[in-house]
């Protein structure tokens, strides 16, 4: 017996099947996700060393393209140098790279170390001096007084706790060496990255025209493109403000003579990678250091930390990282939140490019639709009463009156046939003229 196919019950089959699975994926999900995260999880712990070398890759990728467009530029054009230039250009920008990394861990951490080291160890004075500025500051209020005495008690009974954890990270814990071997093999793999990113990225675009069509590749890789773009931007120059207003901090303190200058700079300068909530974020530690340590100096400290913000805000961070992501305030503040609820310091750094990607592909798509519709793109428009956007452009004329009409001359037919010759001629004359041309 012959079987014989019907296509269209096929295809339905096939979108049947589809939809179950899909289904039953869900239905997994829903009961099995913490399995579903331990799988995610050791996933990425074995992926760990490849994301290491796309995130160093994808740092190093500008400082490399503009030593090789120097040597371009400067030196020779030939194809022939091409992978010698490639070569040196990679050599310099991932030993610049490893040289900022282990500059900073060689001056920053043993400071950062001691520092904590040294608040643990003298906590019990400076609980003391604490809690008699205090009993000065609040002798009228005694309630308030114990309250806040009994909170630096559990504070330093915590910081206690931590010393141990911090001695078991330098003594060579698992952990520590885990990132290490981490950031080796992601380095390595970054070199390969940067040498063959360009037929990397031809095999990636073979895969995507094999299997897609043709608008949907465009579409896929103008999306990537714009995402290198804000990303790259966006990443790298904060992490040069970051490092710049650090160093501006250290000085600062330096000058003022304030305890613990470089374990609040690092604080200031990592805490300020993070958009619009950044500076607020590093100033409240810092301060309350300060406030445990000198209380006196907290003013000074404050006025400085606010002038330096605003010397960032204002002057430093648009010269370095250029124009903003057009990201209006509002969306800022909801990409930080979203970002760091899900994931934490990492989520907050990543949510703002990401929400800038999302907020211009979503801008694009609406003005072209009503591009589409023959409406206006401009928000301004829509402000008062969208209603009006659809009334019509005939607006109903009212009938005309008798006198109107007595005053139209309406042509007779024999005028009307004399008159078409005449156009005809002229149409015809036309014609040849831009046949000549």
């Amino acid at each position: 017996m012959k079987l014989y196919t019907n296509k269209r019950y096929n295809t339905i089959a096939l979108y049947a099947v589809i939809v179950i699975a899909i289904n039953v994926l869900i239905v997994i999900a829903v009961f099995r996700f913490g399995t579903i995260l331990d799988i995610l999880s050791s996933l990425i712990g074995v992926l760990m060393p490849l994301i290491w070398g796309m995130i160093i890759a994808f740092l190093t990728n500008p400082i490399m393209v503009r030593i090789e467009n120097l040597f371009k530029s400067k030196i020779s054009k030939k194809p022939v140098r091409k992978r010698l230039f490639r070569f040196i250009s990679v050599t310099i920008s991932s030993v610049l790279f490893l040289g900022v990394v282990v500059g900073i861990i060689a001056v920053i951490v043993p400071e950062f170390i001691s520092s904590f080291n040294d608040i643990i160890n003298n906590f019990s004075s400076i609980v003391s001096n604490t809690q008699r500025w205090i009993n000065r500051l609040l002798r009228n209020y005694p309630q308030v007084e114990s309250f806040i005495s009994d909170q630096l008690v559990e504070f330093g009974t915590d910081l206690t706790r931590i010393q141990p954890m911090l001695e078991n990270i330098l003594s060579g814990a698992w952990g520590f060496v885990n990132i290490v071997k981490n950031f080796v093999l992601g380095f390595i793999v970054s070199i390969y990255l940067l040498f063959s990113k360009e037929s990397l990225i031809a095999q990636t675009k073979k895969v995507l025209f094999a299997l897609f069509k043709k608008p949907f590749c465009e579409k896929a890789l103008r999306l990537g493109s714009r995402a290198n773009s804000v990303f790259s931007s966006f990443l790298s120059g904060q992490l040069i403000d970051a490092m710049v207003v650090g160093v501006l901090c250290f000085i600062g303190l330096t000058i003022l003579d304030m305890p613990y200058n470089v374990l609040i700079s690092v604080i200031v300068g990592v805490t300020n990678v993070i958009p619009f909530f950044g500076p607020f974020i590093g100033a409240v530690p810092s301060g309350l250091l300060i406030l445990l340590v000198e209380p006196r100096k907290l003013i000074w400290f404050l006025i400085f930390i606010v002038i330096l913000q605003q010397f960032d805000g204002n002057i430093l961070c648009p010269k370095i990282v250029g124009g903003s992501t057009g990201l209006p305030a509002f969306w800022v503040m909801i990409s930080l939140f979203v970002g760091g609820g899900l994931f934490g310091f990492a989520g907050m750094i990543l949510a703002v490019p990401t929400f800038a990607l999302i907020y211009s592909l979503t801008r694009e798509s609406v003005e072209s639709r009503l591009r589409k519709k023959k409406m206006p793109v401009s928000t301004r428009y829509y402000v008062e009463n969208p209603d009006k956007l659809y009334a019509s452009k005939r607006e109903k004329k009212a009938p005309l009156t008798p006198e109107e009409l007595e005053k139209m001359v309406i042509p007779s037919a024999d005028e009307v046939n004399e008159a078409s010759p005449e156009a005809e001629n002229a149409a015809g004359e036309k014609a040849e003229e831009y046949r000549e041309e």
